[in-house]
This record gives C-alpha cells, structure tokens and sequence, in this order.
C-alpha cells in the first residue's frame, strides 16, 4: 500500500492511494481451489486494509486495519470461480475507494474456459478537487452527492477511445468486467454486438444469452462473451451516458482475419 500521484485523464493527475503504484490495483489470477497465501504490507501514513469479495474468510482477523508500517498475513481457497473486486475496506469505505483502493480478482474453474482473447475492465469514479499545484485530491461532498467528475474504466478517462484495442472479427472475446464504484453501477454494453453469453460473478452455468446490456452492480462482477462480426469500430460503454460522457467508454477495432 502507498500513496502516489497518478494519471487519471490528459493533464490530470490525481493524489491516490494505491495497491503497487498503479490505480486499479495489479489484476490478481488464480484457479478454482487454490490457495492463496496473502500478505499485505501498509507502507502509507494512514490505517488501510484489504477486502477480498473471492475469499470466504472472517472479516474481523483478515481483513483488519493496518496501521502504517504495520503488516498481516492469511490464506483462503478460492473456492468459486469469477470476476471478483478486492478493495480497501477502511472506515470511510467510500473514501478508500474513491481514492482508489480497489482491483480485480479473477477466479478460473477448473476446468478451464474455452479459448478467447480475454480482457479485463474495472470501472469507477474519481470525485475531484483542485489543489493549488493543479493535483486533483477528493472532493467528499462531491461522493456524498454521486457526482463524479470521471467515470473511468481502468484508472483513465476514455483511455481505449484514444488507443483503441485491436481484436480480430470473429474472434471470441472474453471481457471480465468488475465495477469499484464506489457508487455508479455499471450497464456495461458493447455497441454493433449482442453477448453470446454473460457469468455474473461465480455464475456458471445457465448464463444469460443472446443479451445487450447488462448491470453490473458496485462491488459485483461479470464476464461478457462476444464476436464482432464485421471489420469496424465498436465503442464499449457504460449504457448510463452521463457516465460515458465522463470516461466510461473504449473502443474494439475489429479487423479482417487477413489484416496484418
């Protein structure tokens, strides 16, 4: 755990508390039944601590807070598999996260997933004020009231809108999709594609299918399975446009299977 200045839209940078520097935190991937043996180490001038949403673990030993320098150890099995969120879990919650506390677990089932270029997607918000170095720090009343100035898939305002990401048409995709909030949900949504098939959280079997969006709640998680059929641009987005309007959208750009 540190605290560090990080980029969260062109010119923008924000003072965040983080997990390994980066906001979200590094995406952690494990398989169905594993062990996971977890020490945390809280290197900030603050309390923080760690709640795993993949772990079946007793909150009040694992999940305590940390004073600074201080560190705690435990294991779990992960026992179901998904897309999971982990995040700090220190009282205010909301401002642990909003800070930008958070991440993605990915559980894999056993017995593996079908083949597909598979990516991952955390949403969330960032409720700014400036400082006089032009540092954007939190605005509480701004959290309080559910007004983000940035809702943002994976720590950046419409990162994959400017550096749209290269699929191959027909190609399965696979998106795991894990909404940190701390407050706006997610209706994330693909536009020019129908999802095969989407796992919410631990789900699998009896999937949705055949669907066009789908909510993903703050704190929850779900995978999306798509094709794109035809060479072009496809934006994804959250489907709420006041919140695409503010960073919640990227881009596929699907080519032909003969492109090189």
């Amino acid at each position: 755990i540190n605290h560090s200045k990080v980029p969260i839209a062109s010119g923008v940078t924000y003072d965040a508390w983080t997990f390994d520097e980066p906001v979200p935190g590094p995406v952690l991937r494990v398989t169905q039944g594993d062990t996971v043996d977890f020490t945390l180490v809280n290197r900030a001038p603050v309390p923080h601590s760690l709640d795993f949403h993949a772990a079946e673990i007793a909150p009040n030993r694992a999940y305590r807070n940390l004073m600074p320098k201080d560190s705690i150890h435990y294991r779990f099995v992960a026992r179901v598999p998904g897309a999971f969120m982990y995040h700090c879990g220190t009282a205010p919650v909301a401002l642990h996260i909003a800070n930008g506390m958070y991440g993605a677990i990915i559980v894999d089932p056993r017995q593996g997933r079908p083949p597909a270029k598979e990516f991952v997607f955390v949403q969330s918000e960032f409720y700014t004020n400036v400082l006089p170095d032009s540092t954007r720090t939190i605005d509480w009343q701004k959290l309080l009231s559910l007004a983000p100035d940035y809702v943002v898939f994976n720590g950046r305002e419409a990162v994959y809108a400017k550096y749209p990401i290269r699929v191959r048409v027909g190609e399965p995709l696979r998106m795991y999709v894990v909404n940190a909030g701390p407050n706006r949900f997610s209706a994330f949504h693909v536009v020019g594609a129908i999802f095969d098939r989407v796992y919410m959280d631990g789900s699998l079997a009896h999937p949705l299918e055949g669907v066009q969006t789908v909510t993903v709640p703050v704190g929850g998680g779900a995978i999306f399975e798509a094709r794109l059929v035809e060479p072009g641009t496809y934006p994804f987005v959250s489907h709420a446009f006041a919140d695409a309007t503010k960073g919640a959208v990227g881009m596929f750009e699907a080519q032909s299977a003969a492109t090189k």
